[in-house]
């Protein structure tokens, strides 16, 4: 399993950025928070759900070619989410605290974004990477009320949806675990947001 999650980010940063808690005082500082947060909820909620669901045979499950692939493949889709959640709620923080000009704050985002999506999935092969997320983040950002998104957990709620839409599990399984699967990552999230405004 510790293959797969490589691919999102390198196993050696996966704990010294985790528990890193110097000041978010740059535009970089706070990107590499967004990027390493967003890869280690995507990691998380997704392997935690799949090894939860497939009991003792998850480590077989995990080696076998086919079904290896559909796990990446659902990983990107996840990060990308994550990504695209925890940028818009660091963003929408700097424009309420006046940090930074609401007309500034949709070209910072796409630049975070941009940023996040090719340093969190440089190690994967091209078609593996989910595709249009860059124009869907846009999109999104093209109408979205900054201060409304940093309160709670109203930027996140992509990521709470996509976590078990993406997962390669079958429609029957998404339904009997959608409640107790939305509450993991939503739980998680509560720690990142934690995290995020102590730094």
């Amino acid at each position: 399993m510790i293959r797969l999650l490589s691919w999102i980010m390198p196993r050696r940063h996966l704990f010294r950025e985790r528990f890193d808690k110097s000041p978010l005082e740059t535009v970089a500082a706070t990107e590499n928070f967004v990027r390493t947060r967003a890869s280690y909820i995507a990691q998380t909620s997704l392997y935690g759900y799949l090894k939860t669901r497939m009991g003792t045979q998850y480590r077989a499950l995990f080696e076998d070619d086919v079904f290896s692939h559909s796990i990446r493949l659902s990983a990107g889709k996840l990060f990308a989410s994550c990504l695209s959640d925890l940028t818009v709620y660091a963003v929408a923080h700097m424009v309420r605290d006046g940090e930074l000009p609401p007309p500034r704050a949709q070209g910072l985002a796409e630049h975070n974004y941009q940023n996040g999506l090719l340093e969190g999935l440089e190690d994967i092969k091209p078609e593996e990477r989910p595709s249009g997320t860059t124009a869907t983040f846009s999109e999104r950002i093209g109408s979205v009320d900054w201060v409304q998104m940093a309160e709670g957990r109203a930027a996140f709620l992509g990521s709470e949806t996509d976590l078990i839409r993406f997962a390669p599990v079958i429609d029957e399984y998404k339904k009997l675990d959608d409640e107790i699967v939305t509450n993991s990552i939503r739980f998680r999230w509560t720690d990142v947001r934690s995290q995020f405004r102590k730094r």
